[in-house]
């Protein structure tokens, strides 16, 4: 993996920690602020959504670059990159 694929790498965890800390943010606000509406269905929710996020960025912190061939990054003209260098967040 070059380094502007690393780099890529690294803002794409950024950015999923940067939404992590923003929905357990959301949770404890739900069940401090919103009391006796349902806020802790509400809270659990907005929980589960930021733990499947923690096990995608365990994921991507499992990734060995090292072995990461170039013809599989992001932008390359390889079969695994996806086709573009885009964010779904």
């Amino acid at each position: 993996m070059d380094s502007n694929s690393k780099y890529e790498l690294y803002l794409i965890k950024k950015e999923l920690q940067s939404i992590i800390n923003e929905l357990d943010s959301i949770s404890y606000g739900l069940n401090r602020n919103f009391a006796n509406i349902g806020n802790e269905k509400a809270a659990a929710c907005v929980s589960n959504v930021s733990n499947n996020y923690r096990i995608v960025k365990r994921k991507l912190n499992n990734i060995d670059t090292s072995k990461v061939k170039d013809g599989f990054s992001v932008g390359s003209n390889g079969s695994g990159g996806g086709g573009g260098g885009g964010h779904a967040f």
